[in-house]
């Protein structure tokens, strides 16, 4: 793997069983970096995007890139939470709450996505700042928020996910509607 960072194959693999990519699908996914019929455990980070573009193109193409990144996000992490991985973490959901998972991202991010690190700060009842920073332009923040607001949607919490700031290595995310 390069010095990017890492993406766990849990999340291609709730990417895959979401949008069920066959035929000019799958064989775009491959020349990506990800072969839904030849799986890895981990690829690297920049793959990711390559593989939200295509994704784009072929599920949501009649949106702007960037809001395609964030619908992918909201409709991959039903799947996602079918994986080993997801299941995993959606166990920590239930326990936790949404929010105090949130407050734990900078644990359990990791587990996902190497080589992002996230702090959190709380901005008042039921809201949070998510502050993302990576060393490589690598990650979707639009993706990010995305799976936040669909995590929110399975949990029962009416959250809004926003993305207060951006550069190419950094962004903030603010989670309001948070119990």
């Amino acid at each position: 793997m390069n010095g990017g960072g890492t993406t766990d194959g849990s999340v291609f693999e709730g990417i895959a069983r979401a949008f069920k990519p066959e035929g000019a699908f799958a064989e775009e996914l491959r020349r990506a970096g990800f072969d839904v019929h030849a799986p890895r455990t981990r690829y690297p980070a920049s793959v990711l995007l390559g593989v939200l573009d295509v994704v784009h193109r072929h599920a949501y193409p009649e949106l702007e890139r960037l809001e395609a990144h964030r619908r992918i996000g909201e409709r991959y992490v039903d799947c996602f939470f079918e994986t080993l991985l997801g299941k995993v973490f959606y166990s920590l959901l239930r326990v936790l709450g949404l929010r105090r998972f949130l407050i734990r991202l900078p644990k359990i991010a990791p587990m996902v996505l190497s080589g992002l690190e996230v702090q959190v700060e709380e901005e008042g009842p039921g809201a949070l700042l998510l502050k993302f920073h990576s060393e490589h332009e690598v990650y979707s923040p639009e993706f990010i928020a995305g799976g936040m607001a669909g995590t929110g949607r399975l949990t029962s919490d009416q959250i809004q996910v926003e993305i207060v700031h951006r550069s190419a290595r950094d962004c903030e995310l603010r989670v309001t509607g948070l119990r």
